[in-house]
């Protein structure tokens, strides 16, 4: 059997609704001390590693360790329906094989969605991955950075240096470029020994900077025409995403 219960919504939906914008599918495996899920895009282009913490729920009730395959788009529908304040509670049906949700404010109201047999597709080895840089970054910046290249182009290239972080784009004969410098308020830290830079597609980007909701400090782990490690810790949730390179368009 497994229960949980919790007033913060705010965070579950949060986590869902940017895990959803790259999978629409996967399976959340319950464990005593949290609720996570690791699955990659269909193009093999993104890894998303969630992690829910067991103290985000006011009430966990573990007896095993189980996993349950649901469709995020539907799940994540129920969870917007949640008010300000509700208690929602979710509860594994053993019995219909569904996966039950329950508002409680005002009213009780109460869901089912189907607990969905999906195959575990292979993850690539993201723990193998080695990084030569590392940074930690106000979202803000990431994002103004991803916007004003989203206007010529649909990549962007991240170079950090020992000093510092830059965003390039270039298109059309048009070039947009973004710096900021290790220990102001932007940039509080970055950990290289040389220049490493990788171009990574918008697109992607857009979508995984969603979890900025999560945390206002993101940590970026890279290399040169390498995969990127972007990382968002907040109250009792972690979101990890890996994210590959574009080839070079030069």
């Amino acid at each position: 059997m497994f229960s949980a219960s919790t007033t913060n919504t705010k965070i579950l939906k949060d986590s869902i609704d940017t895990v959803s914008q790259i999978i629409d599918e996967g399976i959340f495996k319950i464990k005593q001390n949290s609720i996570e899920l690791m699955a990659s895009d269909r193009a093999m282009v993104a890894v998303i590693d969630l992690k829910l913490k067991s103290s985000l729920f006011e009430e966990y009730q573990f007896d095993k360790e189980m996993s349950i395959g649901l469709n995020l788009i539907n799940f994540l529908t129920i969870l917007k329906r949640a008010g300000t304040g509700d208690q929602l509670t979710i509860k594994i049906d053993d019995d219909t094989n569904k996966l039950d949700i329950v508002l409680k404010g005002k009213t009780t109201r109460k869901f089912a969605v189907p607990v969905l047999d999906i195959s575990e597709d292979e993850i690539p080895p993201i723990n193998q991955l080695e990084f030569h840089a590392t940074a930690e970054v106000m979202t803000d910046i990431i994002d103004q950075g991803i916007a004003d290249a989203d206007v010529i182009a649909d990549s962007v290239v991240i170079e950090l240096s020992p000093e510092k972080l830059k965003m390039i784009s270039e298109g059309n004969s048009s070039k947009i470029e973004l710096d900021a410098t290790k220990g102001d308020d932007t940039v509080p830290d970055i950990s290289a020994t040389e220049i490493v830079k990788s171009r990574y597609p918008i697109d992607y980007l857009k979508k995984v900077m969603k979890a900025s909701r999560l945390s206002k400090l993101v940590k970026m782990k890279m290399g040169t025409d390498y995969p990127m490690k972007i990382e968002f810790r907040g109250d009792n949730v972690y979101l990890g995403c890996v994210l590959a390179p574009r080839v070079s368009e030069d």
